[in-house]
């Protein structure tokens, strides 16, 4: 049950270097080229949420955030218990995944005070996005995101894939005893 917290922990101490390093080492708005034509460090401010969504809803998105942080870390800890590890393994790297990088960025909207002059003296706190794809006009972001966008699709994978339909079924008969009689009435004890 440990691993998906050390997941978790290294995303965000990842997550925490890279910005100080970019901040430490750019000024707002300088930028270079990592790999010609396909990747640059920019380094920018987001007010928003990941890619910059819900820019003018700070307390909304903080708020959301903090209530699906509160959810993740829950499913983490139920899905590591010992009597559903085993079948779980992917969906619980997956929400430690995207639980890192939502600690990672909630960490800077807690804490990092915009540098932008016309924010300066306004406590407007904002998160440290840096990687810019040449190739593509897409919203620039940092690793948190990176974390988050792959631990989302390895989700969506595992739920697609079907590989916890049991999983999900088993927790709604252990919710609801009266499931476990329409599901065998249903598709016949032998197919659980």
């Amino acid at each position: 049950m440990i691993l998906p917290f050390i997941i978790a922990a290294f995303v965000i101490i990842a997550d925490q270097i890279s910005k100080y390093i970019v901040k430490t080492n750019l000024q707002l708005g300088d930028s270079f080229n990592v790999i010609k034509h396909i990747l640059n460090i920019r380094y920018i401010e987001n007010k928003g949420a990941s890619f910059g969504i819900l820019e003018n809803n700070r307390w909304v998105f903080m708020i959301l955030s903090a209530a699906a942080l509160v959810l993740m870390g829950a499913a983490i800890i139920y899905l590591g218990r010992k009597s559903v590890r085993k079948q779980n393994r992917f969906i619980t790297v997956a929400l430690a995944l995207m639980f890192g990088g939502g600690v990672g960025n909630m960490i800077d909207r807690f804490i990092n005070n915009s540098i932008d002059p016309a924010n300066i003296g306004k406590g407007i706190k904002v998160v440290v996005d840096f990687f810019e794809f040449d190739f593509v006009n897409f919203a620039i972001f940092n690793v948190a995101d990176s974390f988050i966008s792959i631990g989302s699709v390895l989700f969506c994978i595992c739920i697609f894939m079907g590989k916890y339909k049991l999983t999900i079924l088993n927790a709604a008969v252990n919710v609801n005893p009266d499931v476990n009689n329409n599901i065998n009435n249903t598709v016949g004890e032998d197919n659980l």
